[in-house]
């Protein structure tokens, strides 16, 4: 793995540059152009908040801020991995001309994806301000969530991007997986809100402590639950290295299954 991180690191002018192609295809042609950045998650916390807290009577305190903090990473994190699994099969022609670092396409669009959820918070900032939200020191470590939220997507990418090479349904089923993974993380609802007999049943969700814990450090001002900040570290390092192993084993077969 660490042989991969320095392979990667010295082709990171080609990664640059895909991440900026990504970038810059995602709103291509498009008459908003960068500003449906903004514009898609602000209508889908509409439709969220009119749902489930004007029709089915969410009573959560600050229900949009908390809305906010867990609906733009999750949309990061589902185009993402969405994303990146049918990577290696949209680059064929690429991977076939030229050598370099394979793990750079999901890459590609893991970080450009990224970069344009950085640029949401500055929603979920001005919705925290607005509803009076407190700033604390505790944001500080806000930083380091996204960081694990980053390392758990590019650990299940990895994965899925190799297998969807050999398996094309993956891709498919995917899809299907995060329509119920969706619900299965406290988005639409906190996680105070479910009765205990299921709350252990979703921390089972590495998700559901990353969206904890960053409704820790942004709404509740205080320091996220080290159990699991520890456990989603073992996961993403977990993920990426059977990710990487994953990877490099379908690695030799990309050219001729593309």
């Amino acid at each position: 793995m660490i042989n991969t991180i320095k392979e990667i690191i010295k082709y990171k002018e080609l990664l640059q540059n895909l991440t900026m192609k990504e970038l810059k295809l995602k709103y291509r042609n498009s008459a908003l152009g960068f500003f449906w950045s903004f514009l898609n998650p602000i209508m889908l916390l509409i439709v969220y908040t009119f749902a489930f807290k004007y029709i089915m009577h969410q009573t959560t305190p600050n229900y949009t801020v908390n809305l906010l903090a867990a609906l733009l990473p999750w949309q990061f994190f589902q185009a993402a991995v969405q994303g990146s699994t049918t990577s290696i099969i949209s680059n064929s022609n690429l991977i076939k001309k030229i050598y370099f670092p394979r793990q750079i396409m999901p890459l590609s669009i893991i970080f450009s994806n990224f970069v344009s959820f950085l640029i949401t918070l500055v929603i979920l900032f001005g919705a925290m301000i607005v509803s009076r939200v407190q700033f604390t020191f505790c944001i500080l470590l806000l930083p380091i969530i996204l960081i694990l939220l980053l390392g758990f997507s590019i650990g299940l990418s990895l994965i899925l991007s190799s297998l969807n090479v050999l398996y094309r349904d993956i891709s498919h089923f995917v899809e299907v997986i995060f329509m119920a993974w969706f619900y299965l993380t406290p988005i639409v609802y906190v996680l105070s809100a479910i009765p205990k007999v299921y709350r252990n049943v979703l921390l089972l969700n590495p998700m559901t402590m990353i969206m904890e814990a960053l409704r820790s450090v942004l709404i509740e001002g205080k320091l996220p639950n080290p159990m699991y900040v520890g456990i989603i570290i073992i996961w993403d390092l977990a993920l990426i290295y059977i990710g990487d192993k994953v990877f490099r084993r379908i690695e030799n077969d990309f050219a001729e299954e593309v």
